[in-house]
């Protein structure tokens, strides 16, 4: 069951997150704040994954766009079925990923993430994943 192309739900990987927030002004940068401004655009996420915002938020003292990102990010936290569905495909130490794919399995969202743990759940077409490069070439780049 292939998600389509056109998606506007998203949920932002840790990764994504980090690459917006360490260093300079990149793509990845431009990114986020596109997103989290545009109407059509819809942030999702889980208790888990703001738990891992805030992790190196404040490590890089980020503190503002945690707030900015939480504020427009609904929670959605998957119920153990979608877990137990999507956990299959994650090695056993990445059951956080497992708990974001299972966030995009019951919303219907496409991960935007360089997190290459999510190959086998995506390849399955239980949910549709955009690498950050994708996600910059999809939206920024219309």
């Amino acid at each position: 069951m292939r998600r389509s192309s056109t998606a506007s739900k998203f949920p932002i990987d840790t990764n994504v997150f980090i690459a917006a927030v360490k260093r300079g002004w990149t793509d990845t940068t431009e990114l986020l704040p596109h997103i989290l401004s545009d109407e059509k655009y819809h942030i999702v996420g889980n208790d888990v994954l703001l738990a891992e915002y805030w992790k190196y938020a404040e490590r890089l003292s980020a503190g503002d766009f945690y707030e900015f990102l939480k504020l427009r990010m609904e929670i959605v936290n998957p119920t153990r079925k979608e877990v137990l569905r999507v956990l299959p495909y994650f090695p056993p130490t990445q059951i956080a990923d497992a708990v974001h794919a299972a966030t995009c399995l019951k919303t219907g969202a496409t991960l935007i993430t360089n997190d290459r743990h999510f190959e086998r759940v995506a390849e399955e077409g239980l949910i549709e994943v955009w690498s950050i490069s994708d996600a910059i070439r999809k939206i920024l780049r219309r």
